[in-house]
Formats: structure tokens, C-alpha cells, sequence
């Protein structure tokens, strides 16, 4: 590790000549997070908001994505610049020592196990549709609990065995084949365009139409603002995500990663304010292009989310909203199948292998990129922490998502209603404190010629006072009408 003025590493020759089809390559950690979340948010809940409400919600995932992609960056950038993950540094935040690391761990920790057994839960329901499995209530939940099961063992099998590597390299065969899946979807449909424009830039709160309060009065109960920040919160991740996408950096050794520490090394010392960098004009620039890579991963990363969202957003106004289908109860996926096989019956197999591949590909590497996040928060806390093996704390953080996404799997029925909090909470509220945190690191570790410029700091600030405020409204209205109900 080095203690001195940071010197950034020489740049390898593609980033000295700027952006180029090259920079694709660093498209990477970013893959992991968009088919992470592509499951829950975009075949679900996208698909959900267009069958309730028509193009009307386009807005708000078009502005989640945005805070959201702002969010990541600023983490990026400041990792990527002082070579230490934001976690690290939040811990000297005025107040106790490490209250942010400890309030963001367990707020995390308290999210992953509802994620781990909702999303194996509604591809157990899948799999019951797939096979044909009928009878009674409690009889389908049974077989889905077992399907659900089934898919976390070898989730958790496959991630003791496999890497890194191999995980971002299936990530983006996933990716890219929903994308094109979709598009031809979206082209055969022959939207409203104008209207989904209009949606995308006027921010509307809707109301329940007479036919969902009659067809689907388990959803009526639900205010409307809750079902709008769920949608936000369930789109392109949470803070529970993020921090281990950050952490994914580690590998890359951008910048001042590499100069730093070695990969996975948390080292806990008392950091000088702000960081000693050598700020002669040719370093300043090499750390600048440094940057690139996380632009580029952070771009299509969010681009590929939004654009995805948009597809099932739209899909779902055109085909579910007109027919009074809306994705709930058993049929969380069932209704989206039409969204192919509009196009040729044959394609409900493409549709049902497709589907699979992203629940399974989301539920393998959530495990991934959740561990991560564990490390990052608990590593700057104890010493203890830190002694312990890489490998060994990653092992012990699968097994923990894993058990107790078993008891929740095993005790609660409805994967909305199990997905609810946690998207209130760590995909939108613990989201805005992150920006608001940025904020505060970036003054006090960056020097002034590397601190955000004037935009991007008024994007971050605009992400977070709005990702907090919803999360406050959010999580208001969902206790009071749980405890109204």
C-alpha cells in the first residue's frame, strides 16, 4: 500500500484515446447489476405499473433510473479517485465512529433475506406454470416452496464453486439475449409512442380504476404512492445492490484502486482530509481518464435497465391494460408470456426459457454482489472482521442469505408483499442518504480540482433529497395502512 501523494497508474492505450467501440469492454460489474435486477423490476413490476395504469408511470422509472445511475457514479468516481470504497470513508462522518457503515450493514443485511426468498418464490410459481401443476391454494404454494428451494441450494452450490469471471461473462449472455427478446416484442405491439412519450415526462400519481378495485382488491388496498415508490425502489436495484457493485471495483483496480491496496484488502487508518494527491496538471489528467470505465459501466448498465423497463412498461399497457390482466397473486409472469406469443405461439417456449434463465440468473448472482455489499459495510467496523479469510466471509454471508431466505420462503406466502419493505427501504430510502452522503465525502477527501463538478453535484444532490423523501413517504404509508389493515 502506499501512504504517499497519490500518483495514478499509466493509462492502458485504449483510454488514452477516449471513448471508443473499446470501451465496451469495461461494461462488466455493470452487467451484473442490470440482469440482477431485471427479473424483479422490469418482467415484474414494470410490466405491472403499464397493466394498471397504461403509460402513465413511465415518469417515475425513467427518474429512478436516473437518480439511481447518479447514485452509483458518484460511488464509482470516488472509489476509482481516492482508491478507498465510500463505505470507508463515511465511517469518519461527524458522530459516532462508523454509524453510517453499521445503519447501511444492517439496513442491508435486514433487505437481502427478503429478496433471497421472494424472488425464488415467484420462480417456484413459474415453474408450476410450466409443468402444469394445479389443485388447491395451499397445494401450488406447496410445490412452488419446493421449486423456490430447490433454486437456492444450487444457487448457493454453484457460487461456492464458481468465480467471479464467470458470473459476469453469464450475466451478459443474459442480458443481451432479453434485450433482443424484448425489442421484437415492443416492434410487433405497435405502441401508442406518443402517449409513452408523454408518460415518460409528466409526472402524473394515478388512481385505481373501478376495475381493479373489483378484479383485484388485494392491490386497491395498497395506496397508490406505495405502489408507485415499489416501482421505483424495485427498478435497477437498491443501496443493498450498490455497495457491492461498488465493491466489484476491487477487481478492476481503476485508478487509485490498484495504488492503494491489493484487491479485496480493507485497510482501517485514520485518513488524512482531505487525501494527499499529487496534483500536478499530467496526474490530474490521468485520474480524469481514469474515470472512463466507470462512465462507461455505469451508462450501459442503467441505459440496458431503463430500456428494458420502458419495453415491459409498454408491453403491459398495450396488451395486459386493455384485457384487465394485471401481474399479481399466482400469476406474478403468466400474463407476460402474451407479450411473445402475440407474435407466434412457438415463442412461449422462448418466453418461459427466457424467463427462467433471468430469475435463476438474478437469484444466482444477487448472492454475488449481496456478500459484497456485507463486505464492504462490516470490514471497516472490526478488526475481526478484517482477519477473517475473503473466501471464508464470503461463504459465511451466502449461507446467511440463504438460511434465513428459507424461513421467510417457508413462513410468508405473497413475494410482493415480502419484496415491499425491502424496496421501500433499501431500494429508495437508504438510496438518497447514499447521495447526500457523497456529498460530504467528496468535499472532505477530494482536493478541490478533483472534487464533482457544479452538474453532477446538483444531480446528486437532486437524487438525494427526492430518493429520501419518497423513501419517508413510502415507508409512512405502508406502516400506516398495514397497521390500518
Amino acid at each position: 500500500m502506499s501512504d504517499g501523494p497519490i500518483e495514478y497508474p499509466p493509462l492502458p492505450g485504449d483510454l488514452q484515446q477516449g471513448v471508443s467501440w473499446r470501451s465496451l469492454k469495461y461494461f462488466g460489474a455493470g452487467a451484473i447489476v442490470a440482469s440482477v435486477t431485471i427479473a424483479s423490476g422490469e418482467t415484474i413490476f414494470a410490466a405491472r405499473s403499464g397493466a394498471l395504469f397504461g403509460y402513465t408511470l413511465l415518469w417515475c422509472f425513467v427518474a429512478g433510473a436516473f437518480m439511481k445511475g447518479v447514485q452509483v457514479y458518484s460511488g464509482m468516481r470516488h472509489m476509482v479517485l481516492t482508491g478507498e470504497h465510500p463505505m470507508t470513508h463515511w465511517g469518519y462522518m461527524p458522530g459516532p465512529k462508523n454509524w453510517v457503515p453499521v445503519a447501511i450493514g444492517l439496513l442491508s443485511l435486514f433487505c437481502f433475506p427478503f429478496w433471497q426468498a421472494a424472488l425464488p418464490l415467484v420462480l417456484g410459481g413459474f415453474m408450476n406454470w410450466i409443468v402444469g401443476v394445479n389443485g388447491s391454494a395451499d397445494q401450488t404454494l406447496l410445490f412452488a416452496r419446493l421449486w423456490a428451494t430447490l433454486a437456492i441450494v444450487v444457487s448457493v452450490v454453484l457460487l461456492w464453486l464458481k468465480s467471479y469471471a464467470f458470473l459476469e461473462k453469464a450475466q451478459l449472455i443474459i442480458v443481451g439475449l432479453l434485450l433482443g427478446c424484448v425489442f421484437a416484442a415492443v416492434g410487433a405491439a405497435r405502441p401508442d409512442w406518443l402517449a409513452a412519450l408523454v408518460g415518460m415526462v409528466t409526472p402524473i400519481i394515478p388512481h385505481y380504476d373501478s376495475w381493479i378495485i373489483e378484479k383485484y382488491p388485494s392491490i386497491a388496498v395498497r395506496p397508490p404512492w406505495v405502489e408507485v415508490i415499489t416501482c421505483i425502489g424495485a427498478v435497477g436495484g437498491g443501496t443493498y445492490d450498490y455497495v457491492g457493485y461498488v465493491g466489484c471495483l476491487r477487481e478492476k483496480l481503476w485508478g487509485a484502486i490498484g495504488v492503494r491496496h491489493a484487491p479485496h484488502e480493507v485497510v482501517a487508518h485514520e485518513p488524512t482530509i482531505p487525501l494527499a494527491i499529487d496534483e500536478s496538471e499530467p496526474n490530474l489528467t490521468v485520474a480524469r481518464r481514469w474515470l472512463l470505465p466507470a462512465q462507461v459501466d455505469t451508462v450501459i448498465c442503467f441505459a440496458s435497465v431503463l430500456v428494458f423497463t420502458i419495453c415491459f412498461v409498454i408491453l403491459g399497457a398495450r396488451t395486459l391494460h386493455p384485457q384487465h390482466l394485471v401481474p399479481a397473486d399466482k400469476e406474478l409472469l403468466s400474463h407476460q408470456a402474451q407479450f411473445l406469443t402475440d407474435l407466434h405461439p412457438l415463442l412461449l417456449y422462448v418466453y418461459q426459457l427466457g424467463i427462467f434463465m433471468a430469475f435463476f440468473g438474478t437469484i444466482y448472482g444477487a448472492y454475488e454482489i449481496y456478500f459484497r455489499t456485507a463486505y464492504e459495510c462490516l470490514m471497516p467496523i472490526s478488526s475481526r472482521f478484517r482477519a477473517l479469510p475473503f473466501e471464508t466471509f464470503r461463504r459465511g454471508m451466502l449461507l446467511y442469505c440463504a438460511a434465513l431466505g428459507l424461513v421467510f420462503l417457508w413462513t410468508m406466502r405473497d413475494p410482493v408483499s415480502i419484496i415491499t419493505p425491502a424496496a421501500l427501504v433499501g431500494g429508495v430510502f437508504t438510496c438518497g442518504l447514499w447521495c447526500l452522503a457523497m456529498l460530504w465525502a467528496d468535499r472532505q477527501f477530494l482536493p478541490r480540482s478533483l472534487q464533482m463538478p457544479w452538474l453532477l453535484w446538483i444531480a446528486t444532490m437532486v437524487s438525494g433529497v427526492v430518493l429520501t423523501a419518497l423513501g419517508v413517504k413510502g415507508i409512512w404509508d405502508y406502516v400506516t395502512g398495514w397497521i390500518a389493515g
